[in-house]
């Protein structure tokens, strides 16, 4: 993610965590209400499944959710998650070269991780029955791989030519050769560097709240602010004035849709 959108995306997430809580604190909404809505809206749905879209403090991803509902007020959900992973140190550059990518000096691998996890959801609020947002509280727990992918740069560096000493030449080397480069041309091909690719396992948890605001009893539709933590003790290398770092705590706001229904 750019340097200089990183504090944009802060102060937006922060302000929608903000404006929710205070919209909540202003509804007089407890978990009974479900008694004055019409029958048709008490109907118990025993599964959810829902996708999510999702930005976070060091990059962005999507997922899927396979949930049960345990009771009225409760669901316990797998979900499977992909997300990006940047460091917080990452500043994009551009070289003067022509048609030249950005790219992001000291940076040793792209990095993504891959999560697992198994949770809860449980209601701390409910609707009334004109409508309006459902508050839930969400906690998981899960296991995490991790995946790094060495990061190339196009460079200019010197190379031996016969008996006529060294020229200048166009190469493709990883940030472990920099001591040797003359000039930056920009990031190589993003698929450059896929056959030496590393693994990283680990574990996650993460626990947030969810303002449910769906029209309907039978979808779903939610805007999720979670905090996650996540450890890798193999570590994970971005950056490389941080090399083998375990330990990764991020904010995420997310955007989830799907359905409620029974199975009969």
């Amino acid at each position: 993610m750019n340097a200089r959108l990183r504090p944009i995306v802060r102060i937006v997430m922060l302000t929608l965590f903000g404006a929710c809580v205070s919209f909540l604190s202003a509804q007089e909404i407890d978990i009974q209400s479900d008694d004055d809505k019409p029958l048709e809206e008490r109907i118990v749905y025993g599964h959810q499944n829902t996708y999510h879209i999702a930005i976070h403090s060091q990059g962005f991803g999507g997922g899927f959710k396979i949930g049960k509902n345990k009771t009225i007020g409760q669901t316990r959900y797998w979900q499977v998650a992909a997300v990006s992973l940047h460091s917080l140190k990452e500043i994009k550059s551009i070289s003067s070269a022509s048609f030249a990518r950005s790219y992001v000096y000291g940076k040793n691998n792209s990095a993504f991780a891959l999560r697992v996890g198994y949770g809860n959801e449980k209601r701390l609020y409910g609707k009334p029955y004109w409508g309006g947002v459902e508050t839930r509280w969400t906690y998981e727990a899960g296991a995490t791989l991790g995946w790094m992918k060495p990061y190339y740069y196009t460079v200019v560096v010197y190379k031996p030519d016969g008996a006529f000493g060294y020229v200048e030449s166009q190469d493709e080397q990883t940030f472990e050769n920099h001591e040797q480069w003359i000039a930056i041309e920009g990031r190589s091909s993003f698929i450059k560097g896929f056959n030496e690719s590393k693994l990283s396992p680990g574990i996650h948890a993460s626990t947030g709240l969810c303002f449910d605001f769906a029209k309907k009893s039978n979808l779903c539709q939610s805007i999720n602010v979670d905090v996650i933590a996540e450890g890798y003790p193999m570590g994970l290398t971005i950056m490389d004035s941080q090399r083998n770092r375990w330990f990764f705590v991020s904010l995420m706001l997310s955007y989830h849709w799907g359905s409620r229904f029974n199975k009969y």
